[in-house]
């Protein structure tokens, strides 16, 4: 652990987390939702099991959004990391889709939050380290949830509609949130291009992962948005083993931020317009609006944290 005298405050504790919370745990809810419509009838146990943590999850995202006017990051806020203009929509013909009953009133509260503050009001952090611990503590278990789900599908215990790789992608990310949480809990600062690296190797396979799925959900008959989705495929696994490699040096880490800007804006942009053909019904595809609209956010959140960086700030040569 670096000295922390020397690396800059990743921010306020409180913004920080809520942050956090307005993207994750809508991420985690719609985990569960997917998770929910995606079992056989006869799978009762899972199913329930899956709606009570979308409940829960609609919990902690109500009270992180109740805590967030005049609290959350503009940045955030604009980013539609969030939200999209695509979200409630994709909500609504989600549930009519599916029958799986999805709490539309949260993000139509969300839609009126205000960005932060100069000055957080010091009262509500005892409120926001409670949210952060009721949010380890449902992580971790939604985390054990989903593990448990896969090993019964390996296993030939279990079976779904979604790939055994998609509960291993989920899976990830719940981990990626319970270790952002804890640090934000340990009071733990990283060196900046340490942690923008970090966050470089895991999104980069997220996306690569998202575009794999579309691909594979996409009608054999879609032929060139399954080739569009196979360049993004591309595009994201040579990133993956650039990232990866060992010793990378300074003078190449802005060039590979670069193509890691460009290739997020091709998948944001690709799954902008997908999204927008299925809520239209003219594309033929297993994709519900809402998962594509859920992979929209998610590649909002990445270019939001690749243009943090400027050049020199984290020692590019």
């Amino acid at each position: 652990m670096l000295d922390t005298s020397s690396v800059p405050m990743i921010g306020n504790f409180a913004r920080e987390s809520l942050d956090l919370h307005l993207f994750f745990a809508r991420i985690m809810r719609e985990h569960a939702i997917f998770m929910q419509g995606a079992f056989l009838g006869k799978d009762v146990t899972y199913v329930q099991q899956a709606e009570q943590f979308k409940c829960q999850y609609d919990e902690i995202l109500k009270a992180a959004i109740m805590l967030s006017d005049c609290t959350a990051s503009g940045e955030v806020l604009q980013s539609e990391e969030l939200i999209t203009d695509k979200t409630l929509r994709a909500e609504q013909k989600t549930q009519e889709l599916t029958g799986v009953a999805i709490d539309m009133s949260l993000t139509a509260e969300e839609l009126k939050l205000n960005p932060d503050l100069e000055t957080i009001p010091a009262e509500i952090e005892p409120q926001v380290k409670a949210l952060n611990q009721k949010a380890l503590v449902l992580t971790s278990a939604f985390a054990e949830f989903k593990a448990r789900v896969l090993d019964q599908i390996t296993h030939c215990c279990l079976t779904s509609n979604l790939f055994p790789l998609q509960f291993e992608h989920v899976y990830k990310e719940a981990l990626f949130y319970l270790k952002i949480l804890k640090r934000l809990e340990n009071n733990q600062f990283v060196d900046a291009r340490v942690d923008l690296l970090e966050q470089e190797v895991f999104w980069d396979e997220i996306m690569g992962e998202h575009a794999k799925f579309v691909r594979h959900l996409l009608d054999p008959s879609e032929r060139k948005l399954c080739h569009q989705a196979k360049e993004l495929i591309k595009s994201f696994e040579r990133l993956e083993q650039k990232m990866k490699g060992e010793g990378l040096p300074a003078s190449s880490f802005g060039r590979l931020m670069h193509e890691n800007i460009s290739a997020t804006l091709s998948i944001a942009e690709f799954t902008a317009t997908g999204t927008e053909l299925i809520l239209a019904c003219q594309v033929k595809t297993l994709l519900s609006p809402l998962l594509a609209d859920h992979t929209l956010r998610e590649a909002n959140y990445y270019l939001r944290i690749l243009q943090t960086w400027k050049p020199g700030y984290l020692g590019r040569g």
